[in-house]
């Protein structure tokens, strides 16, 4: 290795384990601690501009201070003479495992896995991002796995560095990093916080549990104009075991704005355990409680405390769903419809879309929103008592009553949402009734199609919880049993290799 064989008199490099796009890595010997280090020799991007190798220092000296298990220790940092200028080096903890990009290559991890590794990541960013440190470079190829569970995060500190030296080398805010785990932020050169690394981390668990990133493209700026512009493929069309919880995490972490992400690591993985436990996926992670059995009172009574807290999180099906409860009690408070049971029956729905809401949030709607919708179509000047029975009208409510069909339509296979389907189906066929059956004493329709909208809901609801159960019982049984190690293997300290870049 010539003159690089011994960097400052101390750390003697004995081989050459990788190379990357912020320099090589080399396995070494610190001969006056008598260890095995990992050296880090960077990129001569930063060795022509003194002001590049200061910043570079200060961020080492802060990621040195990290005290965590998930993260590589840094245990010195210098410079080493060299014609081209002064080559800055990182000397950190030796690490044996095998990263993630490599593990990645067999295919992905199975569910439980994945998100018990992405737990372990989120527990290093945290420690992290409360001393101010952002990684700013997320990625298989910077998390060693160490054993089942146990992680090591690399290059803390390192990507601001190099970020802030391209800004004053080239004059641009160019992206530093790898592309396909880049926020938007990063890319479009705006300020930068701890929540590009959640993006990040979004990033890495669809792979981790895809085996693809959520972003593809024949080039690097079509994959970062897809970051900017381009709504991710729900992972569960992917893999169809992985939960829907799981789905609405990684939505979030993808957001555009980061203000609509996690507010911090702690919470997108309280998030991700929570949609361990509640989707019931196996993990072997050993910080996690096993769950109580379901026979005993405290277990029910955990399990049932759990489920409402989830459901009521605030969301804006959940806000659409209490909005349409409260119309429906002033309508009847209003008296908006004269008849002697219309207040009673908007009264009962109200109570019942309450009630319902822990559950659902689209029964909630089914049920609340009715008597409202009732109320602006009988007070409604679009009735056949004032247009008769012109083409032109009966044209319009005909197609009002399609769009009401195809609005109940998409409520019901919606995977993901329909409270606001089921509001549109709501005025468009109350709009309709009234126009061809304007008659008072048809209010009793609406009463009939109340309660089968109702049970139409209740039994869609009932058929997702059943089929979520399904493909939770088929991905904690998705270890075979022969001796065929699948994509989502256990992973062992036996199959380990030495430190990557």
């Amino acid at each position: 290795m010539g003159r690089e064989t011994v960097l400052s008199g101390r750390y003697e490099l004995v081989e050459k384990l990788g190379q990357g796009g912020m320099g090589t890595v080399h396995r070494g010997v610190d001969r006056q601690l008598r260890r095995t280090v990992a050296v880090k020799l960077l990129s001569s991007q930063l060795a022509h501009d003194p002001q590049s190798r200061a910043r570079f220092r200060r961020e080492a000296h802060a990621a040195a201070a990290l005290n965590h298990p998930a993260v590589a220790t840094v245990h010195d940092v210098g410079e080493e003479p060299h014609p081209d200028g002064p080559r800055p080096y990182l000397v950190m903890e030796y690490v044996q495992g095998t990263t993630l990009a490599e593990v990645l290559r067999d295919g992905p991890l199975s569910v439980a896995e994945a998100i018990d590794t992405a737990c372990a990541v989120l527990d290093a960013l945290g420690h992290s991002h409360e001393r101010g440190i952002v990684h700013r470079d997320v990625k298989p190829s910077n998390i060693m796995l160490t054993g089942p569970g146990t992680v090591k995060v690399l290059d803390f500190g390192i990507a601001k560095a190099f970020t802030e030296a391209a800004t004053r080398i080239t004059g641009s805010g160019a992206a530093i990093g790898t592309p396909a785990y880049l926020s938007p932020e990063q890319i479009s050169g705006a300020e930068i916080d701890h929540r590009a690394d959640l993006y990040a981390m979004g990033c890495l668990l669809h792979e981790l549990l895809t085996g693809q990133t959520p972003f593809r493209g024949d080039s690097p700026f079509a994959v970062m104009h897809q970051h900017l512009y381009a709504e991710p493929e729900p992972v569960s069309r992917l893999r169809p075991q992985i939960p829907p919880a799981v789905d609405a995490v990684l939505l979030r972490a993808l957001r555009k704005d980061p203000a609509e992400r996690f507010t911090d690591a702690g919470q997108m993985r309280a998030a991700l355990a929570d949609a361990l436990t509640q989707s019931s996926v196996p993990t072997a992670r050993a910080t996690m409680p096993p769950p109580e059995p379901q026979g005993t009172p405290s277990g029910g009574r955990t399990a049932l405390r759990d489920k409402f807290r989830l459901s009521l999180r605030p969301s804006a099906d959940s806000a659409l769903a209490l909005l349409g409860c409260l119309l429906s009690v002033l309508c009847a408070r209003g008296h908006l419809v004269d008849t002697a049971h219309f207040g009673q029956v908007a009264l009962a729905a109200a109570a019942l879309g309450v009630l319902t809401l822990p559950w659902s949030a689209r029964l909630s709607c089914a049920v609340g929103w009715g008597p409202v919708a009732e109320a602006v179509a009988v007070n409604s000047p679009l009735r056949r008592a004032e247009f008769g029975w012109h083409h032109a009208y009966v044209a319009i409510f005909a197609l009002l009553a399609l769009t009401a069909l195809w609005c109940l339509v998409s409520a019901v296979r919606s995977r993901q949402s329909g409270a606001g389907s089921l509001v549109a189906f709501w005025f468009s066929a109350t709009a309709s009734i009234w126009y061809f059956l304007d008659d008072l004493r048809k209010l009793f329709v609406f009463y009939l199609l109340l309660p089968l909208v109702a049970l139409a809901t209740v039994s869609r609801e009932t058929v997702a919880v059943a089929r979520r159960r399904t493909r939770d019982r088929r991905a904690a049984g998705e270890e075979p049993a022969s001796g065929v190690t699948p994509p989502g293997r256990r992973l062992t300290a036996t199959s380990t290799r030495s430190f990557r870049a």
